[in-house]
């Protein structure tokens, strides 16, 4: 797949942001919860260059979310880079990001120099995965309604502040470079 030329249509976050709407507002919230942890950015220091692809739409409430995070991660790294292109626009990319056979997003795709995947993270992390997965047999079973499910997700992300996805991307950036120093 050719992801530098997906990456080289993407807009960047400015322009992103002017599609948000009525949404823009939570956005700014989560912005404003999340600020890197000392010990996440000690681990992330040593990273010189990321690119990041990101796919998601503005009206999705996880990337309402998780977005501000990744976007107060890349402001505080001098070379770090995040771009984003809007799922439904691009459904031949999605479909190669597909989550349990969903076009769940956001997606954020982590970059080589030569634009090649170096792994994946979304469409959420995985606590706030539980709390849907713990509910989607009532969903279907029509027990209770999926908006229900994400306010429970909504208040996950509002008391987790970012932190479920400082973990997880410390333990994937540790896995697939080199320079992310170990706990220890």
């Amino acid at each position: 797949m050719f992801l530098s030329r997906y990456y080289d249509q993407a807009m960047d976050y400015t322009s992103y942001l002017t599609l948000l709407g009525e949404h823009h507002e939570l956005h700014q919230l989560h912005s404003k919860r999340y600020h890197p942890s000392g010990f996440f950015l000690d681990k992330i220091k040593y990273i010189d260059r990321q690119r990041i692809l990101a796919i998601t739409e503005p009206w999705c409430s996880d990337s309402l979310a998780i977005l501000p995070v990744m976007m107060n991660i890349v402001e505080v790294m001098p070379n770090w880079e995040i771009k984003i292109l809007l799922r439904d626009e691009h459904p031949d990319l999605m479909d190669h990001y597909l989550t349990s056979g969903s076009r769940g997003i956001p997606i954020f795709i982590f970059l080589d120099d030569h634009y090649r995947e170096l792994f994946r993270f979304g469409p959420r992390p995985a606590a706030a995965q539980h709390i849907f997965d713990e509910h989607r047999n009532a969903i279907h079973e029509g027990k209770i309604q999926k908006q229900e499910v994400i306010k429970m997700i909504r208040k996950f992300y509002a008391l987790d502040r970012g932190k479920s996805i400082e973990t997880e991307l410390t333990g994937l950036l540790r896995n697939h470079l080199k320079q992310v120093p170990c706990d220890g």
